[in-house]
């Protein structure tokens, strides 16, 4: 059972930062806070963007930025790969990981090196929890509800019963003033919600039957 129904399953920050060391802020930790619009600023702003608030479209613009300001920086290379698989970009991952893969190599980092190998040996193909976050993005921070209803079918058609992704369809259909086509998917929530004894969302499907 997906027990969030308004974010995507939840993402496991160890992936990134168990391997990585100093690569967060692609330099050894300092004493104090980093200064506002540094590098170090902004990787803090990317990292929390794609662990903590689960929006891996932002902290890839983030992470870009970094990049574009010091070409080597090590670990926005490797975040830049990890949030373009987040966000549901695995093509666009592919590249990323292999000029991380590079970046690696030079260093002789092992340990990091066989993360990215794996990924390199894994099939472009976006996860439901990135395919979850590109629908969310599109809904909640772009506001392009028809393709976040599009992005949360996807989902269903991979996995007929996740919770989350009925529930943001019928969020998003809503939102496209589909009301008609929002109706039978609000019944399959409050079916769900009933199953998993989750009142609140059941509530808010009753209201939106009403």
């Amino acid at each position: 059972m997906q027990r969030s129904i308004r974010s995507h399953t939840s993402l496991t920050i160890a992936i990134a930062l168990a391997t990585l060391g100093a690569c967060v802020s692609g330099e050894q930790s300092k004493s104090g806070p980093p200064a506002p619009g540094s590098d170090d600023a902004l990787m803090a702003q990317g990292l929390n963007r794609l662990y903590q608030t689960a929006d891996p479209i932002g902290a890839e613009a983030i992470f870009r930025d970094v990049i574009k300001r010091t070409p080597t920086h090590y670990g926005a290379h490797y975040q830049l790969a990890v949030a373009l698989d987040r966000g549901g970009k695995p093509a666009e991952a592919r590249p990323a990981w292999d000029e991380m893969r590079k970046l690696a190599e030079a260093i002789n980092d092992t340990a990091t090196l066989s993360t990215i190998r794996r990924r390199l040996a894994s099939p472009d193909t976006a996860s439901q929890d990135a395919m979850m976050a590109l629908g969310l993005n599109l809904l909640h921070v772009q506001g392009n509800f028809p393709a976040a209803a599009e992005q949360f079918r996807a989902v269903l058609r991979r996995n007929p019963t996740h919770y989350g992704a009925t529930y943001q369809l019928a969020t998003a259909l809503e939102r496209s003033g589909l009301t008609a086509q929002a109706l039978p998917v609000w019944v399959r929530v409050l079916g769900m919600a009933t199953q998993y004894k989750d009142e609140t969302t059941a509530q808010i499907a009753r209201d939106r039957l009403k």
